[in-house]
C-alpha cells in the first residue's frame, strides 16, 4: 500500500487531461489490439530465417497500424491544439 501511496502522482496523470480524452489515455485497449494484429501476422508466417525478419515484419505491422490511426478522429482531441502534450487548464 505504501508504494501505490509513493507512485499514486503517476497512477493518476491521466487527471491532468481533459475529461474528453482520459479514457483513452488510461486504457490498454489500442495496445492490446496492436499486440493481437502483430500475433496475427506472425502465426502466418510460422518460421522466420532469422531475427531480422521478425523485426521488420513487426516494424512494417507497425507501420500500417500507424497509417490506420493517423487517419481515426478521437472524439475530445479536436479541442485540443496539435503540438502540445497537455491541455493546461481544461478539465
Amino acid at each position: 500500500m505504501a508504494r501505490w501511496k509513493e507512485k499514486s502522482y503517476a497512477l493518476l496523470e491521466f487527471l491532468s487531461h481533459p475529461k474528453a480524452i482520459r479514457a483513452y489515455l488510461y486504457t490498454t485497449n489500442q495496445l492490446e489490439r496492436l499486440m493481437k494484429e502483430v500475433e496475427r501476422r506472425t502465426k502466418v508466417v510460422e518460421i522466420f530465417c532469422g531475427p531480422e525478419a521478425v523485426e521488420k515484419l513487426v516494424y512494417l505491422v507497425l507501420v500500417q497500424e500507424n497509417e490506420k490511426l493517423l487517419k481515426r478522429r478521437l472524439r475530445g482531441f479536436a479541442e485540443i491544439q496539435m503540438g502540445s502534450c497537455h491541455a493546461f487548464g481544461t478539465h
